[in-house]
């Protein structure tokens, strides 16, 4: 019994400690994010396509921030979807500008010509000032 509660405690303290990072620094703006296909997703006679995804992020912050990480999914989507992916990066964003990184993924569909526009989540990871943070917007 003991050993039962030890392991329920370990799991609430991993699930309220993980996943999230820290909060964002507040001397940081929140960044702006957007996310988009790059060119129109083409199946052709088979069930997966190259999908090239743009994550634009404008800094709003008065210092530089960096982009550390960016995971993308399409969540509830049901007749085509994006192989859930992450990537690493380090670009550097300074204040006031805007840069695109792009992510290659690989979409994959279950009908012949698919007519869902296309849902996407981006999770990003940024670092400024020493501090790491995460930030998501979901576009369609």
């Amino acid at each position: 019994m003991r050993r039962l509660i030890s392991l329920v405690v370990l799991l609430v303290i991993a699930c309220g400690s993980g996943g999230g990072g820290s909060p964002r620094p507040a001397t940081i703006p929140k960044p702006d994010l957007q996310v988009a296909l790059a060119h129109e997703i083409f199946f052709g006679s088979g069930s997966t396509a190259p999908a090239t995804i743009d994550v634009t992020v404008l800094n709003r912050a008065s210092v530089p921030i960096m982009v550390r990480r960016v995971e993308l999914s399409s969540p509830g989507m049901t007749q085509f979807e994006i192989y859930p992916i992450a990537r690493d990066f380090r670009d550097t964003i300074q204040p006031g500008e805007t840069k695109t990184v792009s992510v290659f993924a690989t979409a994959e569909t279950t009908v012949r010509r698919p007519t869902e526009p296309l849902t996407l989540r981006a999770v990003v990871d940024f670092e400024a000032e020493g501090k790491r943070w995460r930030e998501m917007v979901i576009t369609r």
